[in-house]
């Protein structure tokens, strides 16, 4: 039946959530801050138009390159569910909110909860978990150091 393994990391940004989830969500101008991509299958469509179904292409950097479907579109969270059926699935989280240590400020969460015959790539010890981990907090060095130059 296949096991589960779950990741996730969080960081805390100089900003409001509304601040943070706005750079977050304009994914046309991520080329101009960081390696990511999340484009919409649908070009009519904007990041604020996504709504459940919806196709994305997300590249993570790294040869790292898939296209889930949008789970979630709200003001403090956006998720998607990338699969290949039995062998491998991701349900992929960000949690935008206030921080609880830094008033002012905004806690992002970035998780996913895998599953699959082939979960277990994602569990500790394994190469797979560890750079994925490292795509993140990248990721989130990016996110941070581009709401915060403002």
């Amino acid at each position: 039946m296949g096991q589960s393994q779950s990741l996730s990391t969080q960081v805390e940004i100089q900003a409001s959530p509304d601040a943070v989830r706005s750079v977050f969500m304009d994914f046309p101008r991520y080329k101009q801050w960081t390696n990511w991509s999340i484009t919409p299958i649908d070009s009519s469509k904007t990041s604020a138009d996504l709504k459940p179904n919806d196709r994305l292409k997300v590249d993570i950097g790294g040869g790292v390159a898939f296209q889930p479907l949008v789970v979630e579109n709200t003001p403090d969270t956006f998720q998607w569910l990338g699969a290949l059926p039995v062998l491998f699935s991701g349900k992929h989280e960000f949690y935008f909110s206030p921080s609880n240590e830094h008033p002012g400020e905004t806690t992002v969460v970035q998780l996913e909860n895998f599953t699959g015959l082939l979960a277990f790539l994602m569990g500790p010890g394994w190469s797979m978990r560890q750079s994925t981990l490292e795509k993140w907090d990248a990721f989130f060095a990016d996110l941070k150091k581009e709401v915060e130059k403002s």
